[in-house]
């Protein structure tokens, strides 16, 4: 069997915790882009139903590479919190935007994952 860009979505909604589908159409964009670039990197025509999890995992990174101030997934960034010593103050960086260009944070999510992915894939003569 094939894994279906359904199927990942369904898990990108439940693990960001998404009550409603306003953000379907530009999640879905990432799940095509990931889906794809499985295919590429591996050599493969469809993606096996033991990558629906990797799938999903890869989509969420680079959702929150990309889309870091996005509803349902700036909540998931783990933020961090203010540490404070006497009258001295600090707080970790947050992303103003963007944090990366598109094609290099996909490419840095697929290299993440590649351990997951090398073993589905295919030599090419």
């Amino acid at each position: 069997m094939a894994v279906t860009s359904v199927e990942v979505w369904t898990i990108v909604k439940q693990r960001l915790g998404l009550a409603d589908d306003a953000k379907k159409g530009l999640i879905y964009t990432y799940i095509d882009e990931i889906g794809l670039r499985i295919q590429h990197y591996c050599g493969i025509r469809v993606i096996p139903d033991d990558l629906l999890y990797t799938w999903a995992s890869m989509t969420i990174d680079a959702l929150r590479i990309e889309q870091p101030n996005l509803p349902g997934i700036a909540e998931t960034n783990g933020g961090g919190e203010e540490i404070r010593i006497g009258d001295t103050s600090t707080a970790p960086a947050r992303p103003a935007g963007l944090t990366n260009t598109g094609k290099m944070a996909i490419d840095a999510v697929v290299l993440n994952y590649r351990v997951d992915l090398n073993r589905y894939r295919r030599l090419r003569w």
